[in-house]
């Protein structure tokens, strides 16, 4: 493509891409029939009227032989066209079906091939992905829609080409029916900013609606007597969705009211002038059959097309946003190249590290220098808030620092092939996710090219200590997981996170492996088992320089570890082994004190 090719053209070019092509990509047979049949039909479901003036004609005459060619040819023209447009239709489902698993595959494609997770917490880019979500289907219809609005138009022109045989002033009331079209576009953009408006609102309420309807949060609701709360929040939210929209379905009915006036207006005087000429001997009476036959049918396909044109409208919008979400994933792309080493020699170093999130102007972590050794196990600790899920987010590439550098063996890690880093990193996290699937894929997802590996799966769930679990299912490894599916096994909470444990293990000689407090609803023995478990299976990976980072806002659990960071708002306090940081006597030995206290106390 040419670098001087107006902005606009390269434009078109992609929306047609999105509306046209996807059908072609996605099902290039199905696209195709559909498309001549649709054509086809819409050149034949128009032009029997053509029947109606050779028989109307034919009979005034007492023609008998003209009488049976007008009936032959409506008879061949209206079934043709309408079995050609039932098979359309027919085809036309399971094609936006596919279209539409084709557009979420690629959308889901783009969105997690954006490295990061800024964009999860900008509301403008969240708002634009909500409304891609929700149009989704409706973007997969586009080839459909733009295949009918073609068929209109060959069955309009069919139609101007008839009138004009019989009097050239009569395609005036096609030409008016730009009017209803105008005013169709007119209340569909409308009606597209008010979803604009109204999208957080709309967001907020299915928020606010899941809340009341789910389940895990059905025992807080009942505790604390707040369903009501919700239900008024719910009823004040929808109340000022529902008066933005009514004055949007308002506007826009105004709009296209007066477009149709303004059409009936060319259409009555039309029938007028042409009875008029009938009494003059100027037209014939099935000259006269025919143009009304045709003027209704004009109406008909006014109204279809002014349905479609808002429909397409919709699609091109969402077209675009597509094309957004794509110069958007295009934008992020990382550009490190580098492979990710196969061993840690030096470590991974925090080089002046800085970060803001997007959209904020607080510093989470202010000028952080720390060292994680090759081959060491290292405890971050620090009370809720102290920055520790982030800097954890700095480390596996989900953020780049605001400031300062994430040095893996002296090379900055923006340098790596961000997706080989992650192939060499292993994390658990507390918001771990519960795949309602097979158990065998809920714990393989953590390595995908051994997921079908039995023995790669039972030693991942050795190693997570997960073997109890997987022994209490029916069907062992092959038991569906989830309430979501017939016959799906619900796990305990202590059950899913030693699920989301076995998965963390699957990979078996990571650089980096994460474990943020996964297991914060245990109790702290149990989290403090867990730790001890990981501490032995870091062991096992010293020799290539493994570096096992376990998170906690609990002090007591992490007193084996090799190194301990104590963070404080956003900055290093201390760091230390457990009995120098005991002996120094400072933030870490006060929050250790006060936490084995209350532990004490909670146990008499």
């Amino acid at each position: 493509m040419s670098d001087f090719e107006p902005a606009r053209h390269r434009l078109r070019r992609r929306l047609f891409g999105v509306l046209v092509g996807s059908g072609f990509r996605a099902a290039p047979g199905m696209m195709t029939v559909s498309t001549i049949m649709s054509l086809l039909a819409a050149a034949s479901t128009v032009s029997y009227p053509i029947g109606y003036r050779i028989l109307v004609d034919a009979a005034l005459a007492h023609d008998a032989a003209r009488v049976l060619l007008g009936v032959a040819v409506v008879a061949v023209l209206f079934s043709l066209g309408w079995l050609l447009q039932i098979l359309a239709v027919a085809q036309g489902s399971p094609l936006t079906d596919t279209v539409s698993v084709y557009h979420a595959e690629r959308i889901a494609r783009l969105v997690n091939e954006v490295p990061g997770l800024e964009h999860y917490e900008n509301p403008a880019v969240l708002r634009e992905f909500e409304q891609l979500r929700d149009g989704r289907r409706g973007l997969s219809a586009a080839p459909r829609q733009l295949t009918a609005m073609l068929s209109n138009a060959i069955r309009i022109g069919t139609i101007a080409v008839l009138l004009a045989t019989v009097y050239l002033p009569v395609l005036l009331v096609p030409l008016a029916a730009a009017a209803p079209a105008w005013a169709s576009r007119r209340a569909s953009k409308i009606a597209k900013q008010n979803e604009t408006d109204v999208a957080d609102d709309r967001r907020l309420l299915g928020d606010l609606f899941t809340i009341a309807t789910s389940a895990d949060t059905a025992k807080e609701l009942r505790t604390y007597g707040i369903a009501d709360d919700l239900a008024t929040r719910h009823h004040q939210i929808g109340d000022t969705v529902r008066a933005s929209s009514v004055r949007a379905a308002l506007r826009g009915a105004a709009w296209e009211a007066a477009g149709w006036l303004f059409y009936a207006a060319f259409f009555i005087t039309a029938i007028v002038v042409l009875v008029l000429r009938a009494t003059h001997g100027q037209v014939s009476p099935g000259q006269i059959v025919m143009v009304v036959s045709l003027l209704r049918r004009v109406q008909t396909q006014l109204s279809t097309a002014s349905d479609t044109a808002g429909s397409l409208a919709m699609s091109i919008r969402n077209a675009r946003r597509l094309l957004w979400l794509e110069d958007y994933a295009r934008e992020q792309r990382p550009t490190g190249t580098l492979p990710a080493p196969q061993t840690l020699t030096d470590g991974i170093r925090l080089d002046g590290t800085t970060f803001t999130y997007p959209g904020s102007d607080k510093t989470v972590l202010s000028e952080v220098t720390l060292t994680l050794p090759a081959g060491s196990t290292v405890a971050l600790v620090g009370e809720n808030g102290a920055g520790k899920t982030t800097l954890v987010k700095l480390l596996t590439g989900m953020y780049a620092p605001s400031g300062g550098r994430v040095l893996v063996d002296d090379t900055d890690l923006a340098a790596f092939d961000l997706a080989a880093w992650r192939g060499r990193v292993t994390a658990t996290f507390q918001d771990f996710v519960r795949f309602q699937t097979p158990a065998r894929q809920a714990v393989g997802l953590g390595d995908l090219p051994r997921m079908d590996d039995d023995e790669a799966l039972r030693s991942a769930v050795r190693r997570a200590e997960a073997t109890t679990v997987v022994e209490q299912l029916a069907d062992g490894l092959d038991t569906q997981l989830g309430r979501h599916f017939a016959g799906g096994r619900e796990l305990s909470g202590g059950q899913w996170q030693r699920v989301a444990l076995a998965r963390g293990q699957m990979r078996e000689q990571p650089l980096l492996t994460v474990l943020d407090e996964p297991t914060a609803a245990l109790d702290a023995l149990t989290e403090a088992a867990v730790f001890d478990r990981h501490v032995r299976i870091a062991a096992e990976r010293r020799e290539q320089g493994s570096i096992t980072l376990f998170v906690s806002h609990r002090f007591s659990t992490v007193r084996a570890a090799d190194l301990i960071v104590v963070l404080d708002g956003g900055r290093i306090v201390e760091t230390g082994s457990h009995d120098e940081l005991m002996a120094a006597g400072g933030h870490y030995a006060q929050l250790y004190t006060l936490q084995a206290q209350a532990y004490l106390d909670d146990r008499k």
